[in-house]
C-alpha cells in the first residue's frame, strides 16, 4: 500500500490543487496521516463550482460526467476512459468472487436519474460479459415479468423495492447486491431479505459519487472490504483529525491511488464507521465490519464519551412500532455525574427497550440511565443538553 500511495504523491505534485501541499513521498502511515492534510467537501465543491472546474479542471477529456447533490450545488464528478477501465477491473474481480459472468442476467433496479449506481452496475456487468437490464425503479409487476421472460440470475438495487419483486414473481436471484438503504446494518431487513432468498448471495456495498466503489462484501467476508487497489482507507477522530485506534469508531478518510480526473486525497467523508484489517480475503485485507453507520456531525460527550447522534438511527432500525425519532436529553444526576435519557416516538414493549438498552451500549460504548418511549416527540432537536444549566 506504500507504494501506491506514494505513486500517487509523485503523479500529484505538479497538480494544480496539491502543488505545495504534498510531500513526495512518506514511509509509513503514520508519516502519510502527519503530513498530508485533511480535505474537506467544501474545498471540493468549491473547485468544482468554478468555470472550467477550477484547481480540477480536467487534463484529460472526461468520459463520464456524474452530477451529485452536495449541498445546493449539483456537483460535476468527472471519469476519464482510464478511471472507468479501473473501476470496472476492480468490481471484475468482486464478479469472479461471486461467480458471475458470461451467460448471468442482471436486472438493475437502481435509478439512472442523478443516482450514479444505475449506470454504475449496469457499466460494471457488462464490462464482464454479464447481459444486463437497465430498469431502474418502479414499475414492479412489470420489472417482475421481465425477470421471469428473462431469467434473470443476479439484481441489483434497494432491498425494499427487491422483496417487493419477489412478493410479485421475480425469479429470486443467485446474488443479490444491495444498495440505497442500510442492509447488513439494519438486522430486521436483513433478515426479511434472507429469508425470501434463502439460497442466495447477499452482497452489501458502499460507495460515494465521488469515490466509487469503495468497498463491498466479498464472500466468506464480515462487512464490506476496501477495493485496496483503488482506495487507501483510514478513520480519524472528527474532532481532532488524528487517526484512531484500529477497531475505534471515527470519521472515514479516503485517498485515491489511481483516479485520473478529481483525484482526491485525505478527503473527509463525513461518514462513521470502523476499520479492521483482516486476513486477506480475495486480496482484500482491510474491512469495514458495520459498514457506515452515522455521520460525523455535532459530537455530544456523554460519561467522557464521544457520542454522534446520528449515530443513533442505526440503533432502532427494525424495531417494531417505533417511527425512528429519537431524542438524547443529558442532564446531570445529584452526584454531578452525567445522567442520559435516550427518548424514542412509537410503542415499545419491555423486552424491546432492553434490546435497545444493549444495542445502544453496543454502538455508543455508554449506557443509557432511561430510555423513554413517548407517543410524539416534539421539536427537532437530537439533542438536549441541560448540563449548563443544571
Amino acid at each position: 500500500m506504500l507504494d501506491r500511495l506514494n505513486a500517487q504523491l509523485a503523479r500529484l505534485q505538479t497538480h494544480p490543487f496539491y502543488e505545495g501541499r504534498l510531500p513526495s513521498r512518506v514511509d509509513s502511515a503514520e508519516e502519510f496521516a502527519e503530513r498530508v492534510p485533511l480535505m474537506s467537501r467544501a474545498e471540493l465543491v468549491a473547485q468544482m463550482t468554478r468555470p472550467g472546474y477550477g484547481a480540477f479542471a480536467p487534463q484529460v477529456p472526461p468520459v463520464r460526467i456524474h452530477l451529485t447533490p452536495m449541498g445546493a450545488s449539483l456537483v460535476p464528478i468527472l471519469h476519464s476512459a482510464a478511471d472507468l477501465r479501473a473501476i470496472e477491473a476492480a468490481c471484475g474481480q468482486h464478479l469472479d468472487a461471486c461467480g458471475i459472468g458470461p451467460g448471468d442476467v442482471c436486472m438493475v433496479t437502481f435509478g439512472y436519474h442523478l443516482f450514479v449506481a444505475g449506470l454504475f452496475y449496469q457499466s460494471q456487468m457488462e464490462a464482464r460479459g454479464v447481459a444486463c437490464i437497465p430498469h431502474g425503479p418502479g414499475e414492479t409487476e412489470r420489472a417482475a415479468g421481465i425477470a421471469r421472460r428473462c431469467g434473470v440470475t443476479v439484481l441489483a438495487g434497494n432491498p425494499s423495492h427487491a422483496l417487493k419483486l419477489i412478493e410479485a414473481g421475480c425469479p429470486v436471484p443467485r446474488v443479490f447486491f444491495a444498495g440505497g438503504e442500510a442492509f447488513t446494518g439494519n438486522e430486521a431487513l436483513y433478515q426479511r431479505v434472507r429469508n425470501a432468498m434463502p439460497g442466495t448471495l447477499l452482497i452489501d456495498s458502499f460507495s460515494l459519487s465521488e469515490c466509487l466503489p469503495v468497498a463491498r462484501t466479498f464472500p466468506g467476508g464480515t462487512g464490506v472490504h476496501v477495493f485496496d487497489e483503488l482506495l487507501y482507507a483510514e478513520v480519524v477522530d472528527p474532532d481532532s483529525g488524528r487517526p484512531v485506534a484500529p477497531g475505534e469508531r471515527g470519521e472515514l478518510v479516503l485517498t485515491h491511488l489511481q483516479k485520473e480526473l478529481q483525484p482526491l486525497v485525505r478527503y473527509r467523508t463525513g461518514d462513521l464507521t470502523v476499520l479492521r484489517h483482516t486476513e486477506p480475503l480475495f486480496g482484500r485485507t482491510v474491512a469495514l465490519p458495520r459498514v457506515v453507520f452515522g455521520r460525523a456531525d455535532s459530537m455530544v460527550k456523554i460519561k467522557g464519551v464521544k457520542v454522534y447522534p446520528s449515530e443513533l438511527r442505526t440503533v432502532l432500525l427494525g424495531v417494531d412500532g417505533l417511527s425512528g425519532a429519537y431524542r438524547l436529553v443529558v442532564s446531570r444526576s445529584l452526584n454531578g455525574s452525567d445522567h442520559l435519557r435516550l427518548q424514542i416516538e412509537g410503542a415499545a414493549t419491555p423486552a424491546a427497550i432492553d434490546a435497545l438498552a444493549a444495542r445502544f451500549k453496543r454502538q455508543t460504548l455508554i449506557n443509557a440511565d432511561v430510555i423513554e418511549a413517548v407517543a410524539k416527540l416534539e421539536g427537532s432537536e437530537l439533542v438536549i443538553d441541560q448540563r449548563s444549566t443544571a
